[in-house]
Formats: C-alpha cells, structure tokens, sequence
C-alpha cells in the first residue's frame, strides 16, 4: 500500500512538472490509464487517482470518451501574485573570521529582494538549520511552515540543508516554485551554486601553466553537491591532461576533526610526490589555513617550496599573510541571483526547464602558488 502511495505522488508530481514546465502544453492529451499503468506499474485504481488529484488541482480536464487533457492556459489554477517570497535559509549568525558564508548570501538576498520591491517572510523554525545536521523532526517543522505560507507568498528560496525528500511534500502540496540555494537536487526546480567546475578547472590550469606537475587533493568525502563537483572538476583536468597515477595522491576525509591525521596524510603525501616535480596541494577553505600554518613546520614556505590552492575562498582568504590563492564562491552574488531566477520563474520563464545557475567562475591570486 505505501508503495502504491509513494508512485501515486510521484506520477502526479512527474505529470504537474511536464505541465508547469511547459513538456505538456495547453490541449495536449495526458498519458492514458494503461500508458500509466505501463510505464510505472500501477494499478487502475492509482491511475485514476492521479487523474482525480489533477483534476481538482485544475492542471487538467476530462473529455468524455476521449480522455484527460491539459488546461488551457486562462484556465489552469494560477494565484494573485502576492509581492511576497518565503524564505527559509538559515538565519543571521555572528559574524567571525572564518565561515561568514551563508551569512554574506542573505546579505545578497535581502539587498536584491529590497531593490526589486519584493517582501521576504521568514520563519522561526529555520533556527536549526544553522547546527547540523538538522533532524527530521526540525525539518518536518520548517516544511509545515512552508505549507502554512503557501497562500501569502508567491515562491521559496530554500536553504541546501532542507533534504529533498522534505522538499517534495512541499511541491506537492504548495504548487508554488521554489530556489534551492547552495546546492544541486534532482527535484523539477532551480538550483543556484558556486561555480564549482569552472572554477576549480581555471585554478588547476592556471597553476598547470605556472608549472605545477604532482597534485594533492584534499577531498573533504561528504554528500555535499558542491564538495563532489569540485572533485569531478579536479578528476576531470587529471584525465584530460593526461596526469599519470604517480603524481596524485587524494587525501579522503579532510576536516578539522581530527585535523592531526589529515596533516599526517599531507605529509606523507608530499614525501611521495616530491621527486616528481613542483607539487599543488588543492585544499577546501575549512582546512586551508591550518594547512598554511602547517608547512612553515615543515621547512616548506607556500607559493614557493610547494602551492596551495583553495577550492572554495569565503572572501576571508587575505585576512592572513601569505594571501590564499583561492576560487571564489562569491555568496553574496548567489543570494542575488536566488532570488533573480525566481522572480524570473514567476514571470517570462515560467515554463523554463530547470537549472543550475552560478556566478562566473573568478580565481583570486593570492601568494601560495
């Protein structure tokens, strides 16, 4: 029963996503009971409660004997626009020397949401979203918040830390669009990141240019999009330039904690490549200036005995000397363009296809490589 449950949703949020992006055009002709009962393996009965759940949703209608059809578009259910977005990032947090990321992405937000004259409504239960990880009672929470705002906003930008699995109750039942901040997701909306390809691409091939032969990657191993796009990014550039195995050593599971045995696999590392050439160490932001801290320790002065290059700079990178040279993520812009595709959604491109946006890719020359 709950699998036939599961397929219900998702042939109805599969059907309501052809429509709302434009696959399934006004006066086409929905896919029939035995094409749905093919396709998904569903009973007749499911078939046909997709087709009442569209109904009163208004995406589609019954012509006798001849099947269901999608509206047209002066008819299909389309809501007042309110000036209002609902927004459910992660909130304001003190400000530091380290990790001001998400804050400098709300500071983007909320400059672009004043200048276009655009409301933002916030809630009190993102609280959580600023300690993971955030359990699935504070999620359920959050999205119950969303629900709750649905008839008083006109789209979402959502914090990366909202699970898609969350996300798809409130597409089903919100019908509003929504902006997924700071990550990738397999859901039938826009996504806004770092340009983390690109970015790590130019800074490789950059460092390449300057001589750099033998590579360490700091690979911080987690689910994070962004963390293994910036790895795709780097395997890619090992294969289209042909690098051989003997000048790459990945360092799996970098983080502060425990960050003693990560220094230990940098060394080890760099003991490796040594004799191989001119070595770059390709490190996230979380461990970058321990990582400067560290090679001083060990006789190796950056930018010049060995480079490091950082994957993800927060804009903090010059606050210490040596400067990092760093791909910039560029958060504020990020907020700025989150809220841009969706006040675009919600107007011309309505029917636009989903996608990732990001920033251009910009590499900042510091003094490590």
């Amino acid at each position: 029963m709950a699998s036939e449950l599961s397929m219900y949703q998702k042939i109805t949020d599969d059907i309501r996503g052809a429509i709302d992006y434009g696959v399934l055009k006004p006066g086409d002709k929905v896919p029939s009971v035995s094409a749905l009962k093919g396709k998904y393996g569903v009973s007749h009965i499911t078939a046909l409660r997709v087709y009442k759940e569209l109904s009163d949703l208004r995406y589609v209608q019954q012509k006798r004997g001849c099947g269901y059809f999608v509206r047209s578009n002066e008819e299909l259910k389309r809501p007042a626009f309110t000036g209002n977005i609902g927004c459910f990032i992660r909130p304001l947090r003190a400000y530091n020397n380290t990790d001001n990321y998400f804050n400098d992405i709300n500071l983007g937000i909320q400059t672009e949401i004043c200048s276009r004259h655009i409301n933002l409504l916030t809630s009190h239960t993102v609280l959580p979203l600023n300690s993971p990880p955030v359990s699935d009672a504070s999620l359920e929470h959050i999205v119950d918040a969303m629900l709750e705002m649905t008839d008083r906003v006109d789209g979402y930008l959502v914090d990366e830390r909202i699970t898609d699995d969350m996300l798809q109750r409130a597409l089903r039942h919100t019908g509003k669009p929504m902006v997924i901040v700071n990550r990738l997701s397999e859901l039938p909306v826009d996504t806004v990141t770092p340009p983390n390809r690109e970015g790590v691409t130019k800074g490789l091939d950059t460092a390449a240019r300057m001589g750099y032969s033998s590579f360490i990657y700091c690979n911080q191993g987690t689910a994070q999009t962004n963390f293994q796009e910036r790895f795709a990014a780097f395997k890619s550039f090992v294969a289209e330039n042909n690098i051989p195995d003997s000048r790459i050593v990945i360092v799996d599971g970098c983080s502060l904690n425990p960050l003693a045995e990560t220094l230990a696999s940098l060394e080890k590392g760099i003991k490796q490549l040594k004799p191989q050439g001119r070595i770059l160490i390709v490190v996230p932001a979380s461990i970058g200036q321990e990582c400067l801290d560290w090679l001083p320790t060990r006789n190796l002065r950056p930018g010049k005995d060995i480079g490091v290059l950082c994957t993800d700079g927060f804009g903090y990178s010059s606050f210490k000397k040596p400067e990092m040279t760093s791909v910039l993520s560029k958060p504020e812009q990020i907020g700025y363009m989150a809220v841009d595709r969706l006040l675009r959604h919600l107007s011309e491109e309505a029917h636009a296809r989903p996608k990732n946006y990001s920033p251009e890719a910009t590499f900042s020359f510091g003094e490590t490589i």
